[in-house]
Formats: C-alpha cells, sequence, structure tokens
C-alpha cells in the first residue's frame, strides 16, 4: 500500500476534493465502502460516535443548538476541527460511554494531543488537499492510517465510483424523512414555545401539540419512512451478502462496492424508525 503522506495526482485530487465536498455522511460511506474488509468492525463506532461528535462540531461553528435546523456540512476549519477532536476525545472517556473505549473499538479511539501538536498534525497530515479545513473523509484517513491512506482510497474508489440506482433510490428515500423530519420538529418547536403563552393562543397551541402525532405532518413523515424502508430493503436484498452480478455486457463495470453503502443506510433506517416509527 502507498505511504499516508504520497501526494495526490491532478486527477486523484479531483476526485478526492468530490468525495470531500459531500456530506459528512456521505465521506463516511466512500471510505466504508473502500475499507470495508478492514474498518466493518468499526462502522457502527464511526456511525454513532464520529458521525454524530462531527456534526455536533459543526453545529457548534453554526450557532446551531436544535437538530432540526441544522443542514449537514461537509468539513470544519482548522480550531473546529481541534474542537472535534477534543469532544471526540471527551466522549470516549466519559465512563457512561465505556462501550467505546472497550479494545473492541481500539483502531477507532482517538489519541490525546496538546493543541498546538493537533494543530500541528491536522496541517501537516490530516489536511490531504491543504485547504486548511477537515473533511470527514480526511479525518476517517487519517483514525485508520493502519489499513488506508489518501492515495491508496482514490485508487480502490475512482474506478467505480458510480452509484447503483437502487441504492441512490433507497439514500434519497431516507433524504427525504429527513426533510419530513425537519418539518415535523420545527412545528413541535414552534407548538411547544407558543403553549407557555398565557390566554387562548397558549391553550390553541397545546391542543395543536397534543394532535400533532395524529396531523398531516406526521403522516408525511411516517408515510416517507415507510418508502424509505422498502427502498432499503429492495436495495439490500439486490445487493446485501454477495447477491448482486454485474451485467455480463460490464454495464455495471463502473458501479461502486456496496457494503458500507446497505449497511449505513439499514443503521440510519433503525435509528429513523426507533424515533419516528409507528
Amino acid at each position: 500500500m502507498s505511504s499516508f503522506v504520497e501526494k495526490l495526482d491532478a486527477e486523484a485530487l479531483a476526485f478526492f476534493n468530490e468525495v470531500a465536498n459531500k456530506p459528512f455522511s456521505q465521506q463516511a460511506v466512500a471510505f466504508l465502502n473502500a475499507y470495508w474488509p478492514e474498518v466493518q468492525s468499526q462502522a457502527e463506532f464511526i456511525f454513532t460516535v464520529a458521525w454524530e461528535v462531527i456534526k455536533y462540531a459543526d453545529m457548534n461553528a453554526k450557532g446551531i443548538s436544535l437538530i432540526y435546523q441544522y443542514e449537514e456540512g461537509n468539513d470544519l476549519d482548522f480550531d473546529i476541527g481541534l474542537y472535534f477532536y477534543e469532544q471526540l476525545c471527551k466522549f470516549v472517556e466519559q465512563p457512561k460511554n465505556a462501550k467505546w473505549a472497550s479494545e473492541e473499538f481500539a483502531m477507532s479511539q482517538p489519541y490525546m494531543m496538546t493543541a498546538i501538536k493537533r494543530k500541528q498534525e491536522l496541517r501537516e497530515k490530516v489536511d490531504v488537499n491543504f485547504d486548511g479545513r477537515i473533511s470527514m473523509l480526511e479525518y476517517l484517513l487519517y483514525q485508520y492510517k493502519d489499513v488506508a491512506n489518501p492515495a491508496d482510497f482514490c485508487v480502490r474508489s475512482m474506478g467505480n465510483s458510480e452509484e447503483h440506482p437502487e441504492i441512490r433510490k433507497a439514500r434519497l428515500a431516507l433524504e427525504e424523512v429527513n426533510k419530513r423530519i425537519r418539518a415535523y420538529e420545527a412545528e413541535k418547536a414552534r407548538l411547544e414555545a407558543e403553549s407557555k403563552l398565557p390566554g387562548v393562543k397558549g391553550l390553541k397551541a397545546t391542543n395543536e401539540l397534543a394532535q400533532l402525532g395524529s396531523s398531516p405532518l406526521w403522516e408525511e413523515l411516517n408515510a416517507a419512512l415507510i418508502t424509505a424502508e422498502a427502498a432499503v430493503r429492495i436495495a439490500t436484498r439486490k445487493f446485501g451478502g454477495g447477491n448482486y452480478r454485474a451485467p455480463a455486457d460490464g454495464s455495471a463495470a463502473r458501479s461502486a462496492p456496496t457494503e458500507g453503502s446497505l449497511w449505513w443506510m439499514n443503521r440510519d433506517l433503525e435509528e429513523k424508525k426507533k424515533r419516528y416509527g409507528r
């Protein structure tokens, strides 16, 4: 495997930047697709810990406190990158999160560093494209540098980067659920605030809040969730467990690996059903 610090040629750098400009979650999926055999045991850490903490850091940088107001970002500046690593280290060290500090996830655990040392690492090693910002992809490649590096990622990914239509359909269906969740949570927050007002306006909001669970917004969210579940099931049935066979004419030769995509979509669906399913 090539060196972690090996420079990318112009074509590889353009591809790398294309992936790094996607939302955090899509960057994580691209990484998992490329390195599934090596890092599948760490997928839960990436989803549950790293993804949540990097979104939290991005929200903090943008002054957003409510998740429904947040549009997923794609990178952090160096100062927020420092904050991200600081929060990641604190999270793993908390006794209630002992699971993530176990040997099972040793590969994913961040190293404590001084701010000066961390900033040097960010500048000299993590920031692959030298843009002064840290993407999810750059974090993942650096964290799992024992098995991954930027040049190797590009070699593994560039020749087969096209998303299968069924997987794209499932991903977009889950994005539609996100839109419905934001609409529902925004209305819930509005009604909760207005329910505290005195008089008729407060009573009206309280009544509407009680009925929100059977409102058109909820029904639209539930319908989107059902549609997404069906799309994810179809994609998983077709591509999961090595079931997929490319057409003999080679028309799917450039299609991307699917293991990371399928795992991530199923895991995302699981969380959505847990919070909003009936």
